[in-house]
């Protein structure tokens, strides 16, 4: 609420400046016009007036421009964590078909789009107006002729911007998702390290990556020629209209023998008027943008994963009775039956393909699935937050963060200093503090760690957390024996209350189970 309010604040003391900033630039024309109608002369003095008076204006928008660039830090960062809690609210098969990259770089593109409407193009707008219908008022007073036509560029301005935007609307929509899925494509190609380094040359890849860079760079032309064109011909009216004007001025001038101040009234008038209508519909471009991001902010929030009602505090009990394990229509395993308590330890068997990892994150609610109880309650029942608060799902694939040991080892963990402590002790964790210590940087993705400290970094995040489900999904698959033995005796000492699901192809969790689930 606080933030909301000091928001609101910024944008009535940017809104408040913006005006001054209008009223100030009519300031020349309205002197212009009154010395005009007033039959008053120019002189020195009321030169040197104009000149201060447009330095003014002129540090108004600068005063403007960094106040708006101050604020820019705090405002996007706030609008993107709050993008960020929608994407992670996203259902696990909506990430999945999406992307990542996908999504973040269109949650960029949202940020900017409201940062920039926002803070320029709405606050733009209101002192535009205010500009535009001072100066049709003074027009009015000095020739029909050149009111009518100033009305009229209004009106070709309008709906000339109105019908580009609906298409720019709507090729915008397909610029951010092209571009969105070409970049997620070329990373998909370009991130694999390991294998790029060990090719000769690069001359089908190049190939490969074609249809992406396609997807890129020609939405971004085709875009620009669209727009680049019809605001050209917008353009050419303007200037078109802007001739004819002066040409009307000169004329009357001539034949009334009137005030050259009229003359100079024109040529001040003219460029402030047709800029500012320029702005209006530039504004109206950046609220098109920015209606295409709420539309995929909109999709987020319908993507949202299900959530239950009823809150658990503990697990003491898991129960699956599924008639059919199945991913949409595709049908993995039938008949999954069994209960655990604390202090099972559950090997979970069967062919590849069966479903074992499926069943798994069901029970996190990766996915809805009816038959799976905890605690004597249905599953879509519990809420996601008190549900996943006391379970630890460990999978062969290592989140690994680009940073140092300390942020790995706290990922999305509050750090505090007995934790750490107790970190530095623990065993499993030796081998590599041997050549690290906390502030050691890790390579993106932990490209500068071997499989077995990957996996011992994330059962380490683990190990000091107090829930009442483990689950181990092929942990051991990319590892050595006696890393894998390690592992599993540390999982095993002290979890003695807990409930134990492992996955593994090998026969080792057959030493630690006393209860088989086949799949």
């Amino acid at each position: 609420m606080k933030k909301l309010f000091k928001y609101q604040n910024f944008f009535v003391f940017m809104l408040f400046l913006s005006l001054l900033s209008a009223v100030i630039t009519l300031i020349s024309p309205v002197l212009i016009n009154i010395w005009s109608s007033t039959g008053v002369g120019l002189s020195t003095q009321k030169i040197i007036n104009l000149f201060l008076i447009l330095a003014i204006s002129l540090v108004l928008e600068v005063l403007l421009t960094i106040c708006r660039e101050k604020f820019a830090k705090q405002y996007n960062i706030s609008n993107f964590n709050n993008y960020i809690s929608k994407y992670c609210a996203l259902s696990y098969d909506k990430l999945q078909e999406e992307g990542p990259t996908n999504l973040i770089n269109r949650i960029q593109a949202a940020v900017n789009n409201l940062y920039s409407f926002m803070t320029e193009s709405y606050i733009q707008i209101w002192s535009s107006l205010l500009i535009l219908i001072a100066i049709l008022i003074i027009t009015l007073f000095q020739s029909l002729w050149v009111f009518g036509i100033m009305v009229l560029l209004i009106f070709v301005q309008y709906f000339g911007y109105k019908l580009l935007n609906k298409e720019l609307a709507r090729r915008s929509e397909v610029l951010q998702r092209e571009n969105s899925i070409g970049f997620q494509l070329l990373l998909s190609f370009l991130g694999q390290t390991d294998y790029l380094k060990q090719c000769s040359d690069y001359e089908v890849l190049e190939m490969q990556v074609q249809p992406a860079l396609e997807r890129i760079f020609g939405s971004m032309a085709d875009i620009n020629v669209f727009a680049q064109a019809s605001s050209k011909v917008l353009r050419s009216v303007n200037q078109i209209a802007q001739t004819m004007i002066m040409a009307l001025t000169v004329f009357q001038y001539l034949e009334a023998d009137g005030s050259p101040l009229m003359m100079v009234l024109m040529v001040v008038l003219l460029p402030i008027y047709l800029s500012n209508l320029t702005m209006v519909t530039n504004a109206n471009l950046s609220k098109q943008n920015l209606n295409v991001s709420r539309e995929f902010i909109r999709q987020m929030d319908a993507g949202r994963e299900v959530d239950g009602t009823q809150g658990i505090s503990r697990i003491s009990s898991i129960r699956f009775d599924i008639g059919t394990l199945k991913i949409k229509d595709k049908v993995l395993a039938r008949d999954i039956h069994g209960s655990f308590q604390y202090g099972d330890v559950v090997w979970i068997k069967g062919e590849s393909g069966k479903g074992k990892s499926t069943l798994v994150k069901m029970l996190l609610k990766f996915r809805e699935c009816d038959g799976i109880f905890i605690n004597d309650i249905s599953l879509s029942d519990i809420t996601n937050t008190s549900l996943r608060s006391r379970m630890n799902y460990l999978s062969q694939n290592v989140p690994i963060v680009k940073g140092t040991l300390r942020e790995n080892l706290f990922f999305n963990i509050k750090w505090d200093k007995e934790r750490e402590e107790k970190l530095k002790q623990e065993p499993i964790l030796q081998s590599i503090f041997s050549n690290k210590d906390m502030d050691s940087l890790i390579d993106e993705n932990g490209t500068n760690l071997s499989g077995g400290e990957k996996q011992r970094i994330a059962l380490a995040r683990a190990l000091y957390d107090d829930v009442d489900v483990i689950i181990l999904d092929e942990v051991t698959s990319n590892i050595d024996k006696e890393s894998a033995e390690i592992i599993l005796e540390r999982i095993m000492s002290g979890n003695e209350q807990k409930i134990i699901f492992i996955i593994s192809h090998d026969t080792m969790p057959e030493l630690y189970a006393n209860k088989i689930l086949q799949l």
